[in-house]
């Protein structure tokens, strides 16, 4: 029997996961407690799609709150134990026995392996645990561990009954498995220190930019090693991603994510996660932004996955510990909570990428309405395989990563211009794409206005403002510019308003996305001779017409 085979490929504007050569529906659904698991509920709307969480080690999930992973480590002993991870994968298969599965994991180590080898360790842990010290991302000992560990859960998988229902891997690693730091410092220890000093022996500058931006290529470099094991272990078969590039999300250089170009350039990553962005809570009304240069991996052909992990009415808190008792673990009432999974979906949909629903806990989803909507959305997805997802934004927002490094832990800046500024450009009514400075040049003639998020000056940067007229820099001394300021910015550079007053759009060639933040009369401003179907109802769109504030629209444009 032929083995399996995943690829990633690009149409239309958008990036497609393929099996066996065909173009799959990646729509997905994961839960972190395979015992509170609803994969029939998914099977039963259509989904086919699945991933799941397996640890090579015990060990905390979350060092900064001490939340352990949430099943055994298939490596805690000297004979590997793959026997929750099989038993998982044979329960999904149970209720969708045509499933594809991507696995998401940790490769973090065991409590026992890390006490062994503390030299391998970060200097200390994070402020909230200092005492909790783990491995250094430096650490070649550790990268030899995790890379012979993969051999054999790779072994294990490919002379298994399922091998063939396993179409990729996620790596994961670090904090929350996100690839964070763990001690929250940047992965400081004997061993980056090493390494930063061999580097300055080469002709590095020895100063502080250049030692955390070494820590977040160090980062990055791992996470490149070990993708480029599982393309070998796996025969360049299949498919690998991981979590990377929260710059937008996460503006500090202690979080080791800010070299998302190595990882774009790498030929072995076919695809990059992140969650929805968290801020403000998830609040409706508001625009959820993305943490990464989405567009740039549109641009270097990596498919995006979006982690929904959408917080609903029936979410609870899993822990005692205080980390999971605040409000962020708590959804709205179900009819907000179905107004924000529509623009959930609706991001994944309009830019053509992939997209995964978290059901953290499990049961998050275990609504009739909830599923309805599931099911309804896999057929738009479905649906939508035929159309083009190119972009009609006309803006382009840019910002450098490496200009986090400039800035100290506890300084604000990097915060107010790259975090708290989605606020205002998410609500213009005007889409936007996302790039990293370093992809200027590529895509420099198509658009009509740029928006350049300068918390500090970088080469790039200083590039970008001689050489583009139709350009706003957003700095520390601007970044409280309200929406309105920024679309008289737009109309000045020709751009298109999709609303002269506040809205949330999201616009492609065959899809439109609304998401209204105010009750009364709403005008949109359509592309001139085209109509729009609401997809949500199936009814004819009208661009001038009445409604509530948080209500979300999807629009297919009528051929």
């Amino acid at each position: 029997m032929n083995k399996i085979t995943s690829a990633v490929i690009t149409r239309d504007g958008k990036q497609l996961l393929t099996v066996n050569g065909c173009e799959i529906d990646s729509v997905a659904y994961i839960t972190y407690l395979p015992e509170n698991n609803r994969y029939e509920d998914f099977a039963k709307a259509g989904y086919q799609l699945f991933s799941t969480c397996v640890f090579f080690g015990s060990n905390s999930l979350n060092s900064t709150s001490g939340l352990e992973v949430f099943s055994k480590g298939l490596f805690d002993t000297d004979l590997p134990d793959f026997s929750h991870f099989d038993r998982d994968i044979h329960n999904i298969l149970k209720v969708c026995p045509n499933a594809m599965i991507f696995p998401r994991v940790n490769v973090g180590l065991s409590r026992e392996w890390e006490a062994e080898h503390l030299e391998e360790l970060n200097d200390q842990g994070p402020d909230s645990l200092p005492h909790v010290r783990r491995v250094c991302f430096s650490s070649d000992l550790w990268a030899s561990e995790v890379e012979r560990l993969l051999g054999l859960f790779v072994e294990h998988i490919e002379s298994s009954d399922y091998c063939n229902h396993i179409i990729g891997y996620q790596i994961a690693g670090g904090n929350t498995e996100e690839w964070f730091s763990y001690d929250q410092k940047g992965s400081v220890g004997p061993r980056s220190r090493e390494k930063f000093a061999a580097q300055v022996a080469a002709g590095r500058e020895d100063n502080e930019y250049e030692y955390y931006r070494f820590l977040s290529e160090m980062t990055a470099s791992r996470i490149c090693q070990f993708a480029k094991r599982l393309k070998e272990l796996t025969e360049h078969r299949l498919a690998v991603g991981t979590f990377y590039g929260y710059t937008l999300e996460k503006p500090d250089r202690y979080y080791c994510h800010n070299d998302l170009k190595q990882v774009l350039e790498c030929p072995h990553i076919d695809f990059i996660c992140s969650p929805v962005s968290y801020a403000e809570l998830r609040r409706a009304g508001r625009n959820h932004s993305y943490m990464l240069a989405l567009h740039s991996l549109k641009l270097h052909g990596k498919l995006y996955f979006s982690e929904n992990d959408t917080r609903t009415h029936l979410s609870r808190a899993y822990s005692d510990l205080p980390r999971y008792q605040g409000p962020i673990w708590f959804g709205p009432d179900q009819d907000t909570t179905l107004e924000i999974l529509k623009m959930h979906f609706a991001r994944a949909l309009v830019h053509g990428h992939a997209s995964w629903w978290f059901d953290m806990w499990g049961g998050w989803f275990a609504d009739e309405k909830y599923m309805e909507f599931m099911r309804k959305a896999r057929e738009i997805s479905h649906d939508a395989g035929r159309l083009s997802a190119k972009s009609r934004a006309q803006v382009a927002l840019l910002f450098d990563e490496r200009s986090v490094a400039l800035f100290a832990e506890g300084d604000p800046t990097p915060q107010k211009v790259l975090y708290d500024i989605r606020e205002a450009l998410g609500k213009t009514g005007v889409p936007y794409d996302l790039y990293l400075t370093s992809d200027f040049e590529a895509i420099r003639h198509e658009y009509s206005a740029f928006v350049l998020l300068e918390p500090g000056a970088t080469p790039d940067s200083e590039k970008i403002r001689r050489e583009e007229k139709n350009l706003l820099v957003i700095t520390k001394e601007n970044c409280e510019i309200t929406p309105k300021e920024l679309r008289a910015f737009y109309k000045e550079a020709g751009v298109w308003l999709y609303s002269e007053e506040d809205a949330v759009v999201y616009a492609g060639e065959s899809h439109l996305f609304l998401h209204t933040v105010r009750d009364g009369k709403q005008v949109i401003h359509l592309p001139k001779g085209t109509k729009w179907i609401d997809l949500f109802t199936q009814q004819p769109f009208e661009p001038i017409f009445e409604s509530k504030a948080q209500k979300s629209y999807l629009l297919q444009i009528v051929e």
